[in-house]
């Protein structure tokens, strides 16, 4: 289980991310995710990644995109006023403050 200095602790269905190592999470909803996961993926072709994850990657983007067009009223600029508030009371880990 991986934390997130966002959303916290993040845990995969294969419980392979060591509870120490950080993850970031993109979501549908924010409006900037398809172009930074696009621009991943073209890093990642530009560096010779495996095709199936530079293909994974496209794939997460256009999924996005697909999302924000069937959801317009969800999708907004990231970083809302709510999730600032809990960031910042959140410790180093991301971990809620006591």
């Amino acid at each position: 289980m991986g934390y997130d200095s966002k959303y916290g602790r993040v845990t995969t269905e294969h419980g392979d991310i060591p509870d120490d190592e950080p993850v970031f999470v993109f979501r549908a909803r924010d409006l900037l995710a398809p172009d930074a996961i696009d621009a991943y993926a073209a890093r990642c072709r530009e560096t010779a990644r495996p095709e199936f994850h530079v293909a994974l990657a496209e794939r997460t983007a256009e999924d996005f995109r697909e999302w924000q067009r069937a959801n317009p009223g969800r999708v907004r600029m990231p970083d809302s006023e709510a999730h600032r508030e809990r960031l910042e009371a959140r410790d180093e880990h991301g971990r809620e403050g006591s």
